[in-house]
């Protein structure tokens, strides 16, 4: 939702390229905006799927300078299907990496904020050694000056020895703007499908990963809940549990319902399929529901699904013949990544920008380092306070 709030607005469809207009190029009906998102989701996160196909094809094709899907690439690799496994992915992870640092990494947004996140927690830990706790009071190193409050103590030092109190990296941008919106869409699609995959894959390494990620995200947004359950994930695993605890936290985050590779699902949609399961039988009973039968029926369902798979294994039980045909998407994903060529999408022109998109600013060049750390220096000491309780 967020990603749409960020990247979909409808008044932009006339700008191409982006997500409203290419939408349009392949008359997808169904995907109108954030607004729409948790009544279509599987819609939009398809929608979303398939564009960043589109942009990951248009970027390889204007890196080897193909105007047209059946042109000659300016970059070849002679006898590639004779080839051994390891020279064809040396070969294809080299245009991988050129993509990612051409189309993508065009900023380094997260090194100057891990930089300016890093003086204002040793400036934290500065203004924490100057407090006396026998004067009650904040001493400046500088010249002796006693003040009570912290504010007092940082303006003193910011207008009478020079500190600075960190620099928000707002103005860390290319001149492109279009550039940026591609490059911002581009990090959060990646991001979002990097994290289907770890979910499905049951990856706790990647999932503790993204969740950095996810943090920062969500502080842009401004979705305080988020912000707050990834904060207590993180603390969690790097903080407050043994090393033991915390591997096994974070390579339980999903279940496997189904069995087979690929096929895990995050614990909290495991919990609501329970709860809307356990609904449907507390509605059958009616006005007989009470909070026995309610508890009856969450205890029973696993033992019922235990029966009913036990049943169809000792009976051979065999799937319909009829599958349903994948869909190609294939189609689709050409037909935006030959309108983003053509748009220039893929361009780095200096003062180009959208009409709806004035201005547009990097994704992680919003966060706010300053309000980011004062909210993680609370949330740290409220947790601290709980876990002492």
């Amino acid at each position: 939702m967020l990603i749409y709030q960020l990247f979909y607005n409808k008044s932009s469809a006339a700008d191409e390229g982006t997500l409203a207009n290419l939408s349009n190029v392949i008359n997808r009906i169904d995907v109108q905006g954030a607004e729409n998102v948790i009544d279509k989701y599987r819609a939009h996160f398809a929608f979303m799927d398939d564009t960043l196909d589109s942009y990951i094809v248009a970027a390889c094709m204007h890196l080897l300078g193909q105007k047209e899907k059946d042109d000659e690439p300016n970059r070849k690799q002679p006898f590639f299907a004779g080839l051994d496994n390891h020279s064809r992915y040396q070969f294809l992870h080299q245009i991988s990496k050129d993509i990612l640092c051409k189309y993508i990494q065009i900023e380094n947004n997260m090194e100057v904020m891990n930089a300016q996140y890093s003086e204002l927690d040793a400036q934290n830990d500065a203004l924490k050694d100057m407090f006396d706790p026998v004067i009650n009071r904040y001493q400046c190193i500088e010249c002796n000056k006693v003040y009570k409050k912290e504010g007092f103590l940082k303006r003193h030092l910011s207008k009478e020895h020079d500190w600075l109190f960190g620099v928000d990296n707002q103005d860390v941008q290319s001149p492109d703007h279009i550039a940026i919106y591609r490059s911002s869409y581009m990090k959060c699609a990646l991001l979002l499908r990097d994290i289907e995959d770890a979910y499905k894959m049951a990856d706790g390494d990647r999932i503790a990963a993204t969740a950095k990620f996810q943090l920062l995200l969500s502080h842009v947004g401004r979705h305080t809940k988020y912000q707050v359950w990834l904060f207590n994930f993180l603390a969690y695993i790097y903080g407050i549990l043994s090393p033991k605890m915390a591997f096994e936290y974070k390579w339980n985050c999903t279940s496997n319902l189904q069995g087979g590779i690929g096929n895990n699902i995050p614990n909290d949609n495991l919990v609501e399929i329970q709860v809307q399961r356990i609904k449907k039988k507390i509605q059958t009973q009616g006005s007989n529901a009470t909070y026995e039968s309610a508890r009856k029926a969450a205890l029973a369902l696993q033992v019922q699904d235990a029966i009913k798979q036990n049943i169809a294994k000792q009976g051979q039980a065999k799937k319909s013949g009829r599958k349903r045909p994948k869909v190609s998407k294939a189609g689709d994903v050409f037909l935006m990544a030959d309108k983003l060529i053509k748009a220039g999408i893929m361009e780095n022109i200096p003062g180009c920008e959208f009409n709806t998109y004035r201005g547009f600013k990097d994704i992680y060049a919003r966060v706010k380092i300053n309000d980011f750390h004062s909210w993680v220096t609370q949330a740290k000491e409220r947790l601290s306070m709980e876990e002492r309780h």
